[in-house]
């Protein structure tokens, strides 16, 4: 059952007086369904509300009665799905790297953690300082999450980094791949320059915030391309060029991002708690980590490349390798694969 003070008492608690908030909810061992009537829907509905007024007094934004309803349903829907996303990430994450999967004590973790985030994101819309607002905030509740995760999921200290990593990775690439199959993120954008009295200026953040920014709108990009394969289905040797150039670049991309986070993950490992400054390099460092998680969508957008052709010639070249004898087609493709086996095999593609 709904309880208005033990929202305010959570929510005021989870900002100004953090430890002491997590450690008496931690006790009360609440279900899941309390904790998302309670602390983790209010949350996001006071965001929805809050950020509405105030980017529509200092962005000077117009939605019609109609479209500003939607548009708040939409988010709201996102909001909520992409958080219970995350909540069932970290919690199946904290049992593989010997943890606690606890979905309640999860639920409950990360909403705790999430408040100064959402806080951010609200003060986001101020003029002038509301960016820096925002990524500070957004720093804290990652350092918040680190600290809460060890209390609440009782994973080990030195598998602290790579669940977090991992947990946050995996967090995103999910609700970025939901939202291509349901199109929210272009309803949204759709919705959003519709409604806009006049262009907004584009701040874009650093790290994580930064890094999911970019890659939302590579993928909205590269959802939006098209390619009409050739009748006879035959590969032609610039495509097959082309596609070892950008996996090429992709495994580059991905080593040397491996190699900072082995780095950081082994720093951090002698520590017993995080500091802000370490926090700011794993903040940094998840943000090139989402981008090479997504490399090669990256490399192809940035080129000026066509992501549908991509996705095409690399199921051609797989076909030729699997299934060579299938038609007229994969026998011809097969010997251009051949050409190029020694080079594909090394980047063990596709």
């Amino acid at each position: 059952m709904f309880d208005i003070n033990k929202t305010i008492a959570l929510i005021g608690g989870g900002l100004l007086d953090a430890r002491r908030t997590w450690d008496s909810y931690g006790a009360e061992n609440r279900p899941w369904q309390y904790t998302a009537i309670n602390l983790t829907v209010p949350m996001i509905l006071l965001w929805l509300v809050l950020t509405g007024i105030l980017g529509a007094v200092f962005r000077s934004q117009y939605l019609a009665p109609g479209m500003a309803w939607r548009l708040w349903l939409i988010s709201a829907v996102s909001a909520i799905i992409g958080f219970a996303i995350s909540v069932a990430v970290f919690t199946y994450l904290a049992g593989v790297f010997k943890g606690k999967a606890d979905f309640d004590r999860g639920t409950a973790a990360l909403s705790l953690a999430a408040l100064p985030a959402y806080a951010g994101s609200v003060l986001g819309t101020l003029p002038w300082i509301g960016w820096l607002l925002n990524v500070i905030l957004a720093i804290m509740s990652l350092i918040f999450l680190y600290r809460i995760i060890p209390l609440y999921l009782r994973v080990p200290d030195e598998k602290r980094v790579i669940h977090f990593v991992v947990s946050i990775i995996a967090t995103f690439v999910l609700v970025m791949i939901l939202g291509m199959m349901l199109g929210v993120g272009n309803m949204v954008g759709d919705l959003v320059t519709v409604g806009q009295s006049g262009p907004a200026p584009v701040t874009r953040s650093a790290g994580v915030l930064g890094g999911m920014e970019r890659q939302a709108e590579i993928y909205d990009q590269a959802s939006r391309d098209t390619y009409d394969p050739p009748d006879d289905g035959q590969l032609e040797r610039h495509q097959v060029d082309e596609y070892l150039r950008v996996m090429k670049a992709t495994r580059a991309m991905q080593s040397e991002q491996t190699e900072r986070m082995e780095a950081l993950a082994g720093e951090m490992e002698d520590k017993e708690d995080a500091s802000l400054a370490d926090m700011a390099k794993i903040y940094q460092g998840l943000g090139s980590a989402i981008t090479a998680g997504n490399a090669a969508m990256e490399i192809v957008k940035t080129s000026g490349g066509n992501w549908a052709e991509h996705v095409w010639v690399e199921e051609q070249l797989r076909l030729a390798k699997y299934q060579p004898g299938l038609n007229e087609a994969t026998q011809l493709n097969r010997e251009l694969f051949d050409d190029y086996a020694e080079d594909l095999a090394a980047l063990n593609v596709p």
